[in-house]
C-alpha cells in the first residue's frame, strides 16, 4: 500500500508502489510553478507519464477539493508568492473529461473572485473544447493571467495512448484567434518522432499560433526505467539517465539547437521560467540568465535578453545573512552553503528536496545547486543541478 497522505497542501508526496494510486499534496512546489492538483489521476495511459508509476493512469480522476478549498490551500501555502506561476492539475489532462473542466471554470472563477494574481498555466495534449476556450477567455477579460502550454510531441498512439494528434493540432488556430497565449510544449522526444520529417512538421505548425515552445527531454525515474526502455532499448544500457534533467535523441537535440536557421524570428527555450519569461514580459527571476541554459541552450529573442540585461545591472547579490534566512524559512537553518559566481549561485552541501530547492530559487532570485536527496519523489530537475543526456 502507498503511504498515507496529508492534504493540507503541505505535506511531500508518498513513495510511489506500481500499481497502487499514490496521491500528492494539493498544493506542492515544483521547479518552476506552484502546482495545484484538486484533481488526480488521468483516464490516459502515456507511455512516459510519470503518473504510471503512481497508479495514475488509465483510471477515473479523483475530485479531493472543491474550487474554494483549493484556493485556500494555495493562499495559504507556505510556497505561496503573489507573483509566482501556478500550474493547474498537474496529475490529470484537465480537458480530458467533462467533470474536470467543470471544475476549472469554477476555479478559474474562484480565482478570479479572490482577485489572484499569480500567472495561471494549464497544461494539456487533449482538445480544448469551445466552451472552456470561452471560459479561460471570460477569466482573462477580467483580470487573470492565463496561459495554455499545449504538449504536442508528434509521437504517434504507440506511446501516447488515448491521445489524437489532429485534436492537439487543432488547439493552436482556436486557441490563438480567442487571443489566448500559447506555449508549445515539446516533450518528451522519442527516437520514433526525432526525425527531420516529424520534428519539421511540428515546428512548423506550431511556430505559427505559438509564442514559443518549450522543449523537453524524457524524464527516466529509477522505477520507470525498465518499463521506458521497451519504448527506448538504449535507455538501459546508459548510465546516469535516472539522473538526468532529461534524456534527448541526438538527432533532436542537434535540430532544436538549430531551429534559429529556420525559425529565426520564433523562440525556442529549455527552461520554463524562461518561457514565461519571454511571454509574460518579464526578466528572468530564477537565475538563468547569464547561466550556460541562457547563454547555450536557449534561443531567445534580443529583446528578451535586453530585458534581462537592464534587470540584471540592477541587480543585488543576496547576502549571507539573506541566504541564512531564506534558508531557515524552509526549515534548513542548519545547513551548510557557499554563494558562487558573484552571489547568482547558492550552492548548499547538503541533500534537499527538490520543492524546497525550486521555493529557494524564487525566494532569491538566484541557482541553486544541492545534493539530490534519494528520498525524494519528484524527479531529477536542472534546478537542483542535474544535467541532459544525449544519446545515438
Amino acid at each position: 500500500m502507498a503511504d498515507r497522505v496529508s492534504f493540507d497542501g503541505q505535506a511531500r508526496k508518498s513513495s510511489s508502489v506500481q500499481n497502487s494510486r499514490t496521491r500528492t499534496p494539493i498544493v506542492d512546489q515544483h521547479a518552476t510553478w506552484i502546482a495545484l492538483n484538486p484533481i488526480q489521476g488521468c483516464p490516459k495511459a502515456c507511455t512516459y507519464c510519470f503518473l504510471n508509476e503512481r497508479g495514475q493512469t488509465a483510471v477515473p480522476p479523483e475530485h479531493l477539493a472543491s474550487a474554494t478549498h483549493t484556493v485556500d490551500l494555495l493562499l495559504d501555502s507556505s510556497f505561496y508568492g503573489p507573483s509566482r506561476p501556478v500550474a493547474l492539475y498537474t496529475w490529470t489532462d484537465v480537458m480530458a473529461l467533462p467533470a474536470s473542466r467543470a471544475h476549472l471554470a469554477e476555479l478559474l472563477e474562484e480565482l478570479v473572485r479572490r482577485r489572484v494574481s499569480n500567472p495561471v498555466v494549464l497544461i494539456t495534449k487533449c482538445a480544448v473544447p469551445g466552451e472552456t476556450i470561452e471560459v479561460i477567455d471570460s477569466a482573462r477579460k477580467r483580470g487573470l493571467i492565463v496561459l495554455v502550454y499545449v504538449s504536442y510531441s508528434g509521437l504517434g498512439r504507440n506511446i501516447e495512448r488515448g491521445i489524437r494528434q489532429v485534436a492537439i493540432e487543432g488547439n493552436f488556430p482556436r486557441l490563438a484567434e480567442a487571443e489566448i497565449p500559447i506555449v508549445h510544449y515539446w516533450r518528451p522526444a522519442f527516437p520514433e518522432s526525432a526525425t527531420t520529417a516529424t520534428m519539421e512538421r511540428v515546428l512548423d505548425w506550431t511556430s505559427r499560433y505559438a509564442r514559443c515552445t518549450v522543449a523537453a527531454g524524457l524524464k527516466v525515474e529509477k522505477a520507470a526505467l525498465l518499463r521506458l526502455s521497451e519504448a527506448w532499448p538504449d535507455l538501459a544500457s546508459t548510465p546516469g539517465v535516472t539522473e538526468a534533467e532529461g534524456v534527448y535523441p541526438r538527432e533532436f537535440w542537434e535540430f532544436i539547437h538549430g531551429t534559429w536557421r529556420r525559425y529565426r524570428n520564433y523562440p525556442l527555450f529549455h527552461t520554463n521560467s524562461c518561457a514565461l519569461s519571454y511571454v509574460l514580459g518579464r526578466p528572468d527571476a530564477f537565475g538563468v540568465f547569464g547561466g550556460q541554459v541562457c547563454r547555450l541552450r536557449n534561443n531567445c529573442p534580443i529583446a528578451q535578453r535586453s530585458l534581462c540585461t537592464t534587470a540584471d545591472a540592477e541587480w543585488t547579490a543576496p547576502t549571507a545573512d539573506d541566504v541564512r534566512a531564506a534558508l531557515a524559512h524552509r526549515g534548513l537553518g542548519e545547513v551548510p552553503f557557499t554563494l558562487a559566481e558573484g552571489g547568482r549561485e547558492l550552492v548548499i552541501e547538503a541533500a534537499v528536496e527538490t520543492n524546497l530547492a525550486a521555493a529557494l530559487t524564487q525566494d532569491l532570485g538566484v541557482r541553486v545547486r544541492v545534493s539530490r536527496d534519494d528520498a525524494d519523489a519528484y524527479w531529477s530537475s536542472g534546478t537542483a543541478g542535474a544535467m541532459p543526456v544525449i544519446l545515438g
